[in-house]
């Protein structure tokens, strides 16, 4: 199999917390192994990028 890469972005502050991420990892890992049975497990990659509100906008106004 494949390696299933998933990425995710948000704005920073949610990833204050480091147990954010990991819980954040651990359960797109278990839902991608629900879609492509466990076998795929060790082939799934999760990403995570934080960005900072001032670099992201919505309805063309940034959020900070």
């Amino acid at each position: 199999m494949r390696k299933v890469k998933l990425e995710v972005k948000a704005v920073a502050r949610r990833f204050a917390d480091p147990a954010v991420s990991e819980r954040l990892i651990a359960a797109l890992t278990d839902a991608a192994c629900e879609v492509f049975g466990e076998e795929a497990r060790s082939q799934i990659w999760v990403v995570i990028a934080g960005v900072p509100a001032e670099r992201w906008g919505i309805g063309g106004k940034p959020l900070s």
